[in-house]
Order: C-alpha cells, then sequence, then structure tokens
C-alpha cells in the first residue's frame, strides 16, 4: 500500500491530481478552453450555457495501463429557462480503497446575447489515504467564452481563483490556473482547437488538436499536449441521443492511458 501511495504522489504532485480531460477533449490533445457541451464541465464550464436538453455523462480512464491509477467522472447539465443552465461535476483519481482525490462542483452558467457565455463554479476537494489521513478544502472557478461568429470561438478560463490549497502539511495541492483556447471549424469535416495555459506555480502549457467527421455520426481525433510532453488520439460515435468516445494519452516513458466516455441526452 505504502509503495502505491508514494507512485501516486511522484506522478501527480506537478499536476495537481490529474485535471481530469473528457475523451472528446482528450483525443484532441486535451483542448478544451473554447468547446461546448456537458463535458465542458470539467473543463471550461461556461460551454454548457447553450445546452437545450438535459444531458447526463460519465468517464473512466486507467492511467497508465500497468498501474491502478484511475479516474471517474459523471456529469449532469440542465439548462435553465432559455439562457442559461445548471451543472454538477463529480471527479475522483486515485487507487481504489487506497487514496482519494475528490472533486465534487456546482456550476451556474449564462449566457448574455447569443454570442457570450459565462460561468461560476464553486468546487469541493477531498484528498484522503484510506485508515491514514484526509483533508478537505473549497475553490471557485469562473468561465468565459466568445461565440466570434458561427465558426470560431474563444475561452478563457480560471481554476480556483481563490488560490485554495490543502494543509501545509500535505504535499498534494489544488490547481490553479489560468487558460485562453481557441476552437475553429475549418469545414464541414475539420475542427481545430488549441490552448494555452499557465500553471501557478509552473510553467506554461501548450495543446493542440484536430477533429475530422467522416460524417454527422463518426470522427476522429488526434493531438498533442506540452508538460509533460503527451501524444492523444481518439475517436466517436454520436447517435440523435447517445455519444461514445474513446481517446488515449501516450506518455514516452510511462505508457498509454487509455479513457471510454458516454453521454445521453433527454
Amino acid at each position: 500500500m505504502i509503495a502505491r501511495i508514494l507512485i501516486l504522489t511522484l506522478i501527480s504532485l506537478q499536476s495537481a491530481a490529474q485535471q481530469f480531460s473528457p475523451a472528446p477533449f482528450l483525443g484532441m490533445g486535451k483542448t478544451a478552453l473554447a468547446q461546448r457541451g456537458i463535458f465542458s464541465l470539467n473543463e471550461n464550464p461556461a460551454g454548457i450555457a447553450h445546452i437545450s436538453t438535459s444531458t447526463f455523462a460519465m468517464a473512466y480512464q486507467q492511467h497508465f495501463m500497468k498501474s491502478d491509477i484511475a479516474s471517474q467522472t459523471l456529469l449532469a447539465g440542465i439548462p435553465l429557462f432559455a439562457n442559461g443552465a445548471i451543472g454538477i461535476s463529480l471527479t475522483n483519481y486515485g487507487i481504489f480503497n487506497v487514496t482519494s482525490f475528490l472533486r465534487a462542483g456546482a456550476t451556474y452558467a449564462r449566457s448574455f446575447g447569443p454570442k457570450i457565455l459565462t460561468s461560476v463554479t464553486a468546487n469541493y476537494h477531498q484528498y484522503s489515504v484510506q485508515q491514514y489521513s484526509s483533508s478537505t478544502s473549497s475553490s471557485v472557478d469562473l468561465g468565459f467564452q466568445y461565440l466570434w461568429s458561427p465558426k470560431i470561438s474563444i475561452g478563457l478560463f480560471f481554476r480556483n481563483i481563490s488560490g485554495s490549497q490543502f494543509p501545509n502539511t500535505l504535499d498534494q495541492r489544488i490547481a490553479r490556473e489560468i487558460g485562453l483556447g481557441l476552437h475553429y471549424q475549418l469545414s464541414k469535416e475539420i475542427q481545430l482547437a488549441t490552448d494555452i495555459l499557465k500553471e501557478f506555480p509552473h510553467h506554461f502549457v501548450y495543446r493542440g488538436g484536430v477533429s475530422y467527421f467522416f460524417d454527422s455520426r463518426f470522427v476522429i481525433r488526434t493531438g498533442a499536449s506540452s508538460n509533460p510532453l503527451q501524444y492523444t488520439a481518439g475517436t466517436g460515435f454520436k447517435t440523435e441521443k447517445w455519444q461514445f468516445d474513446f481517446a488515449t494519452a501516450f506518455h514516452s516513458k510511462l505508457g498509454s492511458s487509455p479513457q471510454l466516455s458516454m453521454s445521453y441526452a433527454f
């Protein structure tokens, strides 16, 4: 058990408990700040402001195929009147029955006209090691998106504006970052996206990705992200109500981290 905790600490310290990126974004190099939909609850929740129907989603990711480290997330979005939505997110990262990083978030997203989307999210964080210790904290996130045109959107996101942290006795921290993203629909088939993030107190993170739609149902994705350098790829299938996505990230030393996600729009 002690060895597992040490491994988890070593690989999660820099990235603050491995910020979870759902499969539709993971496949495109984790680019998400200017994209919209239910999975935006894990990245830039302003992206749910225009959802038209209640939507439920879940995802599971195995971090590095030879490890016991995994992430799970549950998401729910409900439209609120004609110009907003509320969302609930629950994400857990860790080793089952050993240690856990839990984040629960409640979001209110609102649109101001057809072009401006905003969000505020209150988060509850819990870090625990079974039969050893646990600690809790809270934080607030702000999101913004500007729909420049039907093909171009810009996203801005500030995670943990309150600068919240766990007690100094813990090595783990709550991520604090600011990011700017761009999403461009080059054609009916091809979409491009890029994000630039500043992780405090670490360096900048750069992400880029592309998706290709064979038709309205099938899509393939690929991308890359820095710090550390990872290459990503994925695919997706969508029906009128269901969406299924598979993606994986490739680390040069730790191996692959596959993820499966699904969503249902009522």
